[in-house]
């Protein structure tokens, strides 16, 4: 007799360690055969306490790292708990090797699925035609700033905030000021996270810039709660998030008035 899995009944793995990116933002790492894709998520779990649906920050066939707020909780215990459970993956994940040309744009904590698309990107060694665009409302606010200087050196990366402080020297503003600076091809596609309203603007300035809305993608993970289609938090029009998501085409999304709450 064949026993199947259970896909909803999680596997556990040790942290193996915890770097605090910022006071209230962590990254995790576990050892796993199954990283799942830039774009994807899984479910994460304290026993006792809860699911939370994160995205994959990074996953390279044995490391596999989640970027987490402490905002929650979940969220508030996982960092301190020594095992957790893990299933997934689960959801589309960003569709880069479709177009040649790549703008990602994510803000605050919307950059982990940006970082996974750009170390695929990097692994597949499409470095030439991606530009990353990335926001925070302070400098205090962003994550992976060790990782900038070699992320620079591969990609058009740009960095920017929305309130500088007397030791930043960077750009400030919000990212949709920086989207009509690039030059874009008809071709180009543009992958959005990030704040609703952040999104809602990427977006207008995006199609401002002469993209096709065909070829702008979404991630709207943030609605996410359950991860199985059962909540129905995550509802936007006749679609669920977590079942046909989380990455979405612009046109098949844009009429649904949920899109940008």
């Amino acid at each position: 007799m064949i026993i199947q899995k259970n896909e909803y009944l999680p596997e556990y793995y040790n942290i193996e360690n915890v770097k605090w990116e910022t006071p209230d933002i962590y990254t995790i790492n576990i050892k796993t055969k199954n990283p799942g894709h830039s774009g994807q998520f899984f479910m994460l779990s304290v026993p006792g306490t809860g699911e939370a649906a994160i995205s994959v920050a990074s996953g390279n066939g044995r490391d596999l790292s989640f970027t987490i707020r402490k905002i929650g909780s979940v969220t508030g215990k996982i960092y301190s708990s020594q095992k957790i459970g893990v299933r997934g993956p689960y959801g589309k994940g960003w569709p880069w090797k479709d177009y040649d040309h790549i703008v990602a744009v994510a803000g605050g904590i919307g950059v982990p699925p940006i970082r996974s698309l750009l170390e695929e990107l990097m692994d597949a060694g499409r470095n030439r035609d991606v530009s990353i665009i990335y926001g925070a409302r302070t400098p205090s606010d962003l994550v992976y700033k060790d990782r900038f200087e070699e992320w620079s050196r591969c990609v058009d990366l740009t960095i920017t905030v929305d309130r500088g402080d007397e030791k930043w020297g960077g750009n400030t503003g919000f990212v949709t000021e920086f989207i009509g600076r690039k030059n874009f091809s008809k071709d180009t596609a543009i992958f959005i996270i990030g704040p609703p309203l952040m999104m809602k603007n990427s977006v207008a300035e995006a199609i401002k810039s002469g993209i096709r809305e065909e070829n702008i993608f979404l991630s709207l993970e943030r609605r996410m709660e359950c991860g199985i289609g059962v909540c129905g938090h995550c509802n936007v029009g006749e679609y669920y998030v977590c079942e046909d998501g989380p990455i979405f085409r612009y046109t098949d999304v844009k009429d649904k008035p949920e899109l940008f709450l």
